[in-house]
């Protein structure tokens, strides 16, 4: 499923259908990108994770 996580700073990063995420004990966030990059964000560096919001249909 893709997401996107909202960082503190007010940066939105988007992540595709083939990236994963998990939690460590004290409340970190781990990302595991597409290519199987790991990066690991401290608990005071983002906000919240949510599914992407499609852009809106152009109206007929």
């Amino acid at each position: 499923m893709a997401f996107d996580l909202h960082r503190t700073d007010g940066e939105v990063l988007r992540f595709d259908d083939a990236s994963r995420f998990s939690f460590t004990a004290t409340g970190h966030l781990v990302v595991y990108d597409s290519q199987g990059n790991k990066t690991l964000y401290s608990h005071h560096s983002w906000n919240w994770l949510e599914e992407p919001v499609p852009p809106p249909r152009p109206m007929r």
